[in-house]
Order: structure tokens, then sequence, then C-alpha cells
């Protein structure tokens, strides 16, 4: 019988599954609920039945696991319905590259202990280059800037190596919680993360220099002070002034690590461009953001928001049929 395996993108927002004997993708989301059904249906209230609804835990944050013991209840479940026979799957998972060696550590403990035999850990944004089509063994530099939920990860690639990476702790949540909190504040009216998604693609609207008209956006939330569902018109440029220094520091430092990269690399991704992954890169007018300060081009992955998984599902695939492959893969001490 041969081994089962798996591959897995525990990510802040969604994690991924995809296993070898299934032939598909599992899909979840990260937060756990921790509400007791029986118990919302003696609230009577509604907006108290509706806060209820929303109290929820995330195991991670800024892309790494942050409770283990709810890590592993969240991935145990989804391991056992990615399995068909009593033997425990050989797991692939990924990591953003400055994690540190604790906490690779605890995202292996997780997966282990959720039913995995052995767990191999490879650098997020190369499943993501991989599974963005980018072809990693060009002999000339390419970069892949993939933006999470939790984390933005640049990577410079070359002739099948990482030769430069950095990472920084802020992404998309960091975005929707911009937006949550001008609501709040302005309004006292509390925002679904649906919602608070939708307003992110109001940066589509951010350009240097451009002068426009802002428009009223119509927001469905709950009015904290009144206790029910309210439909609210919020200013756009209120949206924008919300989302403006969290996208400025994402912007910052991917500038900031292009600047330091050589003269010879800098020329050779002149060429190339920047490939975007992530739940990020879905975001409208962000690419267009990026290329205005960088000066380069950038393409957006062909399906971004699973370039991680698909990308662990072709590493998988090429590793198949190797003997103990899982301990041949090795970090990679990376400066950054």
């Amino acid at each position: 019988m041969s081994q089962p395996s798996i591959a897995v993108d525990l990510g802040t927002a969604n994690t991924r599954i995809f296993s070898s004997e299934l032939g598909k993708i599992k899909e979840n989301s990260s937060f756990i609920r921790h509400t007791n059904d029986s118990r919302k249906k003696l609230v009577p209230d509604e907006y108290l039945s509706y806060l209820n609804s929303k109290i929820f835990f995330t195991p991670l944050r800024g892309g790494v696991i942050v409770d283990i013991e709810n890590a592993i209840n969240l991935l145990r479940p989804l391991l056992k319905e990615t399995r068909k026979g009593l033997r425990h799957p050989i797991s692939l998972a990924s990591a953003p590259t400055d994690t540190s060696d604790k906490e690779r550590e605890l995202l292996a403990k997780a997966v282990l202990y959720a039913g995995a035999s052995h767990v191999a850990i490879i650098p997020e944004v190369w499943a993501a280059a991989i599974g963005a089509g980018m072809d990693v063994t060009l002999p000339y530099a390419q970069v892949l800037i993939d933006i999470g939920e939790g984390v933005t990860d640049l990577a410079v690639i070359r002739d099948g190596r990482l030769i430069y990476t950095s990472a920084i702790r802020t992404a998309c949540s960091d975005l929707k919680k911009a937006v949550r909190s001008i609501i709040v504040s302005r309004h006292k009216v509390y925002i679904c993360p649906a919602e608070a998604e939708r307003l992110t693609h109001t940066i589509s609207s951010i350009s240097e220099g451009q002068i426009f008209k802002p428009e009223l956006i119509t927001v469905s939330g709950n009015d904290i002070v009144k206790g029910r569902k309210v439909k609210i018109n919020v200013n756009e440029q209120d949206i924008i002034c919300a989302l403006e220094p969290v996208i400025n520091k994402i912007l910052k430092m991917i500038e900031l690590n292009l600047r330091k990269l050589s003269k010879l690399v800098s020329i050779e991704i002149l060429e190339s461009g920047i490939f975007l992954s992530g739940g990020g890169a879905c975001i409208s007018g962000i690419d267009k953001l990026i290329a205005l300060r960088t000066k380069l081009d950038v393409r957006i992955a062909p399906d971004p928001i699973h370039s991680v998984i698909n990308g662990e599902i072709e590493t998988l695939n090429y590793w198949q049929g190797h003997k103990n492959w899982w301990q041949d893969i090795v970090w990679p001490r990376l400066s950054s």
C-alpha cells in the first residue's frame, strides 16, 4: 500500500487541504465558533443573537499559529474527512518566510496531532510561485508577492532558488479592520466581514494626485447603540482615509525591499515584472497601485486565492515515488 499524502494550506482566514486519496481540495474557514445552539434559542433579542453568533476565535494571527489547541481542533476534522483508509498521511505544509523555528514547529505539531504521520514545511511564497504558474527554474530573477489575510510575503526567485525574501505581518485582515474601525467610530455601526471586504475595493479609487468626487456607499450592519440592523451611507473618502495607512505600509515594504536588490537582479525584474498572488491580489486596484509605486509590470496569478495550495499539490506530485522525501526538505536560511 502506498502512503497517502496531503497538502495543507493553513491560513489566517481559510484552511485548504488536498488529499491524494480523494484527489480534490477541501476548504473551510479558519474561524472556530464557540457558540452553543441551544443557548442561542434562549436569547430572544435579535441583536444579542447576532452578537452571539459572531463570537469566534481564530488560531492564527499574522499567518502563524497563536493557539495550538484550536489549530489542532480546526485541522483534525478536515484531515479525517480527507482520509479513506487507516493509514495516517504524509503532509506537506507551508509557512511565511519570516517564521521562526518555533513558529514552524507549532505548525508541524498541529498537523501531526491532527492526524498526519510526517510533516514537511516549505516557504509559502515558493508554493505560491509554482501555483501561480511561474517557471521557478528560469535563469533570471522573478518577483512574487503573496498578499494573504495575515501576512504580505515577497520573494525573488532565480534558478530554482529563493535568492531574497522579506515579509510583513500586515495584509488583508488589517485593511478590513481599518474599515470596520472607521465605521464604528463615525456611525456606531458594526459591519460583517463580507461588508468590510467589499469596502476594501475602494482602494481602486486611490491614486497619487487624483482628484475625484467622493461617493456615498450604502452599508448594512448592526447599530451598537440601538441594538438593531441598519443600513447607512458612508462617505467613500472616509473609507479611503482609513485604508491608506495600511496600504502604504504594504507598498513601502515592497518598495524598500526592491531597492535592496543588486543592480543585476533589478535589471532582470524590469523584464519579468511582479507576480501577485493571495486573497489581496483580488482587491480591485491593488495591482495598479503596486505598479505605480514600483514602476514594474504587475500580473495577477490566474487563481490567486488558491496559488499556495495549487503549488503544494504540484510539489507533492513532484516528490511522489521518492522514499522518505519529507526528510530531505530543509528550510532555507535566507537573509531578508
